[in-house]
């Protein structure tokens, strides 16, 4: 949650940011992918180093990074070194999911994992909630720069409550793997790879360019104020976070055992609403389509990654999770920017118009490309 906090900082503090770095809505894209280019780049190294280094260790360290990367972009008196600072905001986060997808496994059996990984992926939510409710708020008070101390203390918090209670969570997680372990290459189908890989990288650009652009999107075609953008933005993590939690009921529930149709079906619902918000002007029919895109666009991901962590032995977890990572990190640099300049150059239909488009194309290559597990000679 912490770590969501710092790391969506910057969508309900956008406005504020382009009008006092001058920039357009394209770099605002730009540095969303700046921020997930360092999440992408640090989350292979990540995968190893929970393996090999312990899913605890890492946690901390992850943290202390976010705190002091998150204190520079604060303070940054240029574009460029808050761009920078921002990157290394990614790079911290970049290093959280692999270690706490360790602990979860660590925590749940077969059979209620997708709840227990979403549960512990709706941290993400509850974070740009939080970020939407309390950071336009304290940017009014103080200034945008000041209010990005909040997730600064946020960090520092948690990893001081990692080190009080390493001793309990090392115990939850078990051994690590022995260095033979860690060395072993792990063999992945190429169909199973562009099906899962795609998805995550295809629904995660969706996922944060939508949560990105939501507040100028509000505020630039429909006319909200800042701060009941800001209220909508804390409403969209809401249906994430409840999202979150349905779709993992729902896996867990009727797709155990194939928990790419529920995939699918997320896209789908994704995508509807999607479409809703690009044709339709302001008025009450656009709020359930944001609550549409709000419950599936970011409801899949605890359900994705207990796809991935019951894909492989439990000493292969923090590897797999962090090719995963790369994938879902790659389409948040790639996907944002691209929005952005549609934006810019076609409007925000264009722009709602091609993610809609993009969501059912990673449904139906996660449901043609997962089945069959990663490897067909693993049982």
């Amino acid at each position: 949650m912490m770590g969501a906090y710092a790391n969506l900082s910057l969508a309900p503090l956008a406005p504020l940011v382009r009008a006092d770095l001058d920039i357009s809505l394209t770099a605002i894209g730009f540095i969303t992918a700046a921020i997930f280019l360092g999440a992408a780049v640090a989350s292979t190294p990540a995968g190893h180093l929970t393996d090999r280094l312990g899913a605890v260790r890492l946690l901390a360290i992850a943290m202390i990074g976010i705190a002091v990367t998150e204190l520079t972009a604060a303070a940054s008196p240029w574009v460029w070194l808050f761009v920078v600072a921002m990157f290394g905001v990614g790079l911290a986060y970049g290093c959280i999911t692999p270690p706490t997808n360790v602990i979860v496994r660590g925590a749940a059996d077969g059979a209620n994992q997708g709840l227990v990984m979403s549960a512990k992926q709706i941290g993400v939510t509850l974070g740009g909630l939080i970020a939407g409710l309390t950071l336009p708020a304290l940017a009014d008070a103080f200034g945008w720069r000041l209010s990005m101390l909040a997730p600064v203390v946020g960090a520092l918090v948690v990893a001081g409550l990692v080190v009080a209670t390493r001793d309990n969570l090392n115990h939850q997680v078990g051994p690590r793997a022995h260095r033979e372990q860690v060395m072993e290459k792990l063999s992945i189908r190429r169909t199973w790879r562009l099906g899962v890989g795609g998805f995550g990288f295809l629904m995660a650009g969706t996922q944060q360019g939508f949560m990105a652009y939501t507040t100028l999107f509000l505020t630039e075609r429909h006319g909200y104020g800042l701060a009941i953008a800001g209220v909508s933005f804390a409403v969209l993590m809401a249906g994430g976070t409840i999202g979150r939690l349905g779709w993992a009921v729902i896996s867990d529930r009727w797709f155990r055992n194939n928990r790419w149709t529920g995939l699918l079906i997320t896209s789908l619902v994704a995508a509807f609403g999607l479409i809703g918000m690009a044709v339709l002007p302001t008025g009450p029919l656009l709020w359930p389509c944001f609550v549409l895109v709000g419950l599936s666009s970011i409801g899949w991901n605890g359900v994705f990654l207990a796809l991935v962590a019951n894909s492989v032995p439990s000493t292969h977890v923090g590897r797999l999770s962090g090719w995963s990572l790369r994938c879902v990190f790659s389409g948040v640099v790639v996907i944002p920017p691209i929005l952005g300049y549609l934006a810019d150059h076609w409007g925000w239909g264009a722009a709602w118009t091609f993610t809609a488009v993009i969501t059912v194309i990673a449904g139906f290559g996660m449901y043609f490309g997962a089945r069959g597990g990663v490897n067909p000679h693993q049982a």
